[in-house]
């Protein structure tokens, strides 16, 4: 899989392009005789950093994470609307140890979108029952139907193609009926 770095330019990019946002939000509210509260600035921030994945031990492979807050944030959904999708099996869940859910980053697209191959094999295994660690340990294990790599690499090897979201599809549903049985 890629991975991404964040260099000390972009995050000053970040800063600014936040700091424009809020200069021009505490114009319109002042041209309305209102002001903006920024007495606390680092709860402000807390929840802004809250749409960012989250640090966990386990991000490797599987991680990062982004937990229900973050997440609910990024996509800009009640969490009675994530939730649902968890259910449903259209969104990777992993319930911690002490009943937390957390949410693999490696399955969201840059919008948002559950990625193309990853949708179908979350949907095959949460439909069987499966718990969310095994389903993020099924897409991130290298294996010899995937030619060596994992499900996740797969897609991005072969660049989401139509036949290799259906062989991740297959794949998944064949292992998660044998899991089941």
């Amino acid at each position: 899989m890629a991975t991404h770095t964040t260099t000390t330019a972009a995050v000053d990019a970040l800063a600014e392009a936040v700091r424009t946002r809020v200069l021009a939000r505490q114009a319109e509210l002042r041209a309305q005789g209102r002001d903006l509260d920024l007495d606390e600035v680092e709860e402000v921030a807390d929840r802004m950093l809250a749409a960012l994945p989250t640090v966990h031990p386990l991000d490797q492979p599987l991680g990062p994470f982004y937990d229900t807050s973050g997440l609910v944030a990024w996509l800009g959904i009640s969490r009675q609307a994530l939730f649902d999708r968890v259910r449903r099996g259209t969104v990777l869940a992993c319930r911690t140890a002490d009943g937390h859910l957390l949410y693999p980053s490696l399955q969201f697209g840059r919008t948002g979108q559950v990625r193309a191959g990853v949708l179908e094999a979350v949907g095959a295994f949460t439909r069987k029952g499966v718990d969310g660690w095994t389903v993020g340990a099924w897409l991130t294990t290298p294996a010899e139907p995937f030619e060596g790599h994992s499900a996740v690499d797969y897609l991005v090897v072969h660049r989401s193609s139509p036949t290799a979201v259906a062989w991740v599809a297959r794949c998944a549903a064949t292992d998660a009926a044998r899991w089941a049985a």
